[in-house]
This record gives C-alpha cells, structure tokens and sequence, in this order.
C-alpha cells in the first residue's frame, strides 16, 4: 500500500487546487485554438513544479518520479495538453541531467525557472522512436557545426525558446556511438516548424520540425561529443512513466465525469448509476483507474530507490493508456449524445486518450522489457 508523505500530500493539494481553478477553463481555449502551452509552462515555472523531481544540486526540489505522477495525473484529469506539456519539460531537463550532468547546470536551472522553454527534439519520421537509427546529423565546418535533418512530434516546438536535439556527430545510422545531444535557439536561420493538427494533447505544441543547414556554434553539444546515447536512453526510460501519470489522470477524469453523470441524470425512473450495467461498467472503470494508478506509484518508488525499472515502467505506461482508452469510452456511451458533442471534456478526454494509446502501440521496447523479465525468472 502506498502513503503519501506529508509533503507530497500538500504537493499533489497545490497541483489539483491549480488545476480546478485555471486549467479547468483554459483546456477548452487549448482544445479549441491548438495553442496555449507556454501559458502553461510558464505558470508552472512560478510553482516551482518544473524542478519536482530534478536534484536539489541543479535547483530542483528533488520530489522525486511519485510527484511526477501525482502531477501528471492531476493536470491529465482536465487536459491531456496541459499534463503533457509539463512532461515534455521535465523530459527535457532529465535529458540536459542524465547527458550533460554538471555542464548543464546554468540550462537546467534557467528551465526549472521557465526562464527557457524547451523543445524535445528527438523522434525522426524514418526511424521513430529508435535513436541508433536517427539520421539527423551535425557536420563540423570550422567552429561550427552544420545541422541537418527532420524530427516529427517535437514536443512544444511551436512556443520554445530552445532546442534539446539528439543528432549524429559521427559514425553510421545504426550506430549507438557517434550520437550528441545539442542545445540550440529555436529561432535560428534554417529551422521550420511546422506545428501538428493533433486530435489529442491540443495545445502542447506538438509539431514536425526541418533543420536545413543550420549553423550552431560547436559549444552547443551537451556533455560528451559522440556519447549521448546511453544517457538518452536512460532519460527516456525515466520518462516512460510521466506518460503513464498522464494516463491515470485522463482516464480519472472521464470515469470522474461518467459518476457524476449517471448519478444526476434520471431515465425510467431512476438514476442512471442505479441501471445495472451502466453501474458495473463504471465500477469495472473505476478499479481500473486504481490499478493503473498503483503501477504507475509502484515503478515511480522503483525508479526513486536507483531502480531500472524498464519492465516496471512499461507495464504500467501500457496498461494506463489502455485503461484511458476504455473509462474514456464508457464515459461517453454513458454521456450518450451529450457526450459527442465537440468540446465537451469527455469528448475532449477520449482524443487525449486515443493519443496515448498510440504512443503506447506495440513499442519494442515494451515488449523487449517483458521478454527479459521471464528471462530473468527462469
């Protein structure tokens, strides 16, 4: 059983009071203009929620991977856009921490503020999500270095200020050395963003962005020049788990929503929640909710204790999102045709879901995580 702590307890209050009282509203403005992140983003710095869980050495509050997920879910219980911008920052200043270390201290700490916001640049439309098989590439020319490439769901591309690129510096696509993490100016000569129509996560600025040679001074490579992989993978790994919370909190908000629906509303003569398998369907949603929620708590405390936890992390990143997908679904046979109409938060909540199903998908990596967890036990 897990028990929060006094101090997460008064965390998660901060988290859901800010939610209720501006995220609430604003979700629909992100929904309906696809934009809005950096409000976002920017009321998060002021919070101090962009430093929950990076260590107190580089100015972070150092809450660790359970705040994460108690925030995410929070934010994803109203909008998917909202809990995923705060993700994509975090990810970032994990990246600028396992790869860079100390030497990006003055970046961590200017994203911990908001002072930047960054765009996680590293899914390519050719090799997806495998980083030894990126293609985007950065040649030396003098003191520069010339950037080239495309990256497709760039994660708040279209609001940041800064770039946190992987791309190769030397050797072969395929190879899992020769790969550098760069920090560059999104506004530089040569870089199109092309921001993405999403159904889902509206507003969190999600776009397909072209490097054309693009000059940067060869001081924007994070950490070791060539050796960024291990660190990324490690980054990423961690990460798995805020899209998990993400999850949890959507899938709260439909079944939350589906509640209070079915016990408002009358039809024969008696509350919908009182129908039998309208209070078995929410009843099924709600467990699910709790389940999904305790796997995320379960590899966050791994992940906290210096624990691996890919297999962990996986699983429950999985079965969150297929738990959104359903409570979402349910929430709006329930709703009936009130629920289809465009705008409407469980309407809004089952595109957020589809989202993270997809990302979700049949990811090797989940399924390798899987295969060596039996591996191990026999």
């Amino acid at each position: 059983m897990f028990e929060l702590s006094k101090e997460l307890e008064e965390y998660r209050n901060k988290v859901r009071d800010y939610t209720q009282k501006v995220v609430k509203d604003y979700a629909k403005t992100m929904d309906e203009t696809n934009d809005g992140g950096d409000k976002i983003v920017k009321d998060f710095g002021e919070m101090d929620l962009l430093g929950m869980k990076i260590p107190t050495n580089y100015g972070g509050l150092g809450l660790g991977e359970i705040a994460f997920a108690i925030a995410t879910e929070e934010l994803g219980t109203e909008s998917g856009g909202a809990s995923h911008s705060l993700h994509t920052q975090l990810n970032a200043l994990q990246l600028l921490v396992s790869v860079g270390g100390d030497s990006a201290k003055d970046w961590i700490e200017k994203g911990i503020k908001a002072k930047e916001i960054y765009a996680v640049a590293l899914t390519e439309p050719a090799a997806g999500s495998d980083l030894g098989a990126l293609q985007t590439n950065a040649k030396p020319d003098g003191d520069e270095l010339v950037l080239n490439g495309e990256k497709i769901f760039t994660s708040a591309a279209s609001f940041s200020s800064k770039m946190v690129v992987l791309a190769r510096t030397s050797g072969n696509p395929g190879d899992k050395t020769g790969i550098s993490l760069l920090l560059i100016d999104s506004k530089l000569p040569g870089i199109e963003i092309h921001k993405l129509d999403l159904m889902g996560i509206r507003g969190a600025g999600v776009s397909y962005v072209k490097f054309n040679n693009v000059r940067i001074p060869k001081d924007s490579i994070i950490g070791k020049e060539g050796d960024a992989f291990k660190g990324a993978i490690k980054a990423l790994m961690i990460s798995r788990n805020g899209y998990a919370g993400i999850a949890v909190g959507i899938a709260r908000g439909a079944v939350e929503e589906a509640i209070n629906r079915a016990a408002s509303r009358k039809q024969f003569g008696k509350a919908l929640i009182e129908q039998e398998w309208i209070g078995f369907n929410l009843a099924d949603a709600y467990i699910k909710v709790e389940a999904a929620r305790l796997l995320t708590w379960r590899a966050a405390s791994l992940l906290d204790e210096g624990v691996e936890a890919l297999t962990e992390a996986s699983m429950a990143k999985y079965f969150a999102a297929v738990t959104a997908a359903e409570t979402t679904r349910t929430a709006l046979h329930i709703f009936g045709g009130h629920g289809l109409n465009r705008g409407s938060k469980v309407e809004r909540l089952y595109r957020d879901a589809k989202i993270m199903e997809i990302a979700e998908g049949t990811n090797e990596m989940q399924l390798l995580a899987v295969s060596r967890s039996f591996q191990h036990k026999k």
